[in-house]
């Protein structure tokens, strides 16, 4: 298969290419409010910036699942992708720690259960070896005192199940959730910038593709996606994605004529391109 935009970087290749979005999988939950104000905003634009990030073996979607939800939403067919070798040892899996700030967060989770069947086991470490192993789903961690959350689960999705219904009953309780990055949480919490963190398992690539394949999906924020690279800012207009019937062989040569149209700046990994800062070296495509 031809490609009309290819990138080589040292350590994968970023393949372009315009997709029909019924050829997609997801492997996570949407979050309703950020889909609304993703489509919105798309729609304002009347171009999709950036493109998704997809496995080019499988067509699961690693990063990206608000827009294609969103374009689907908005009643287009086609979506913008970078297809990646979800195989290369450079891509790696990180997962979304939950950072819970209020008054004696704690002991609040401690004190109401959950579900039927749900315990706290209380450990001198958390070993996050064992976070997804039966049956431990999750770990919660102050700095007085850390438990295994345990519970009955059969994979690592419904392991997912349990804490997105601990995390909506600490939400609906006035608790503040938020999602941070392993390291980051950890530190806000020595720095007591946070009164607990809710430790989630780490998933493997192998359950991510088998479970998005299967039509099921994990609950959101379950996977953070390592890449060493990705392209920003192609800006493809939404015209350009309407047609289902027009033949994906003319989309995406007017796509490849398009991006040779534009300078490609390469960025060090680190750097903050508006207000975020990206772990992976990215490429931008400029007027």
């Amino acid at each position: 298969m031809s490609f009309p935009y290819v990138i080589s970087h040292e350590k994968l290749n970023l393949y372009i290419s315009v997709l029909d979005i019924t050829s997609l999988y997801l492997h996570e939950e949407t979050i309703p409010d950020i889909l609304d104000q993703l489509a919105q905003s798309i729609k304002k634009d009347g171009c999709l910036k950036h493109p998704v990030i997809v496995d080019d073996k499988t067509h699961v979607v690693l990063d990206g699942m608000h827009r294609v939800a969103a374009l689907e939403k908005l009643g287009y067919a086609r979506i913008p992708v970078c297809l990646v070798d979800y195989e290369n040892p450079t891509i790696t899996v990180g997962c979304w720690y939950r950072t819970i700030k209020g008054i004696k967060a704690l002991e609040h989770v401690i004190s109401r259960p959950y579900q039927t069947g749900l315990t706290l086991e209380e450990v001198n470490e958390v070993d996050d070896e064992k976070l997804g192993v039966l049956p431990v789903a999750a770990a919660i961690k102050s700095l007085e005192k850390s438990f295994f959350v345990c519970s009955p689960f059969r994979n690592l999705k419904e392991a997912y199940d349990v804490i997105k219904r601990i995390e909506e009953r600490l939400k609906r309780s006035g608790f503040e959730v938020a999602y941070e990055t392993e390291l980051d949480a950890l530190s806000k919490l020595r720095e007591q910038d946070v009164d607990a963190v809710l430790l989630t398992p780490k998933l493997t690539k192998s359950a991510i593709i088998s479970t998005a394949l299967s039509g099921s999906v994990f609950s959101y924020k379950a996977t953070r996606h390592v890449i060493p690279a990705r392209p920003l800012d192609l800006d493809v207009p939404l015209n350009l994605l309407k047609d289902s019937k027009k033949p994906l062989e003319e989309v995406n040569e007017e796509l490849r004529q398009m991006l040779q149209k534009r300078r490609l700046r390469r960025v060090a990994a680190g750097s903050v391109i508006k207000g975020r800062r990206y772990e992976e070296d990215l490429y931008l495509f400029e007027e």
